[in-house]
């Protein structure tokens, strides 16, 4: 999995949007329907787990198991380190 940006022009506003995807074209069907894509842009950016896993215990709000899945599905996808 790798990370991109993707500029996308809604007609009125420019916006970069970070998304995860397989290659350019899968980043592309992301934002599919959202306005033009202008450019994509691969990018070099990942999480600290341990930020993560921080995050999701200060909320309070994710039992042990939940905050597992998580975690593991963004090391997964290669998100964090």
């Amino acid at each position: 999995m790798r990370k991109y940006y993707v500029y996308l022009d809604d007609g009125n506003d420019v916006y970069k949007i970070a998304v995860p995807a397989e290659n350019e074209d899968k980043a592309k069907e992301f934002v599919n329907g959202n306005g033009e894509v202008i450019a994509v842009k691969e990018i070099n950016c990942s999480i600290k787990t341990e930020k993560v896993a921080d995050a999701l215990i200060s909320s309070q709000q994710f039992d042990d198991t939940q905050m597992d899945l998580i975690i593991r599905a963004l090391e997964f996808i290669g998100i964090t380190e």
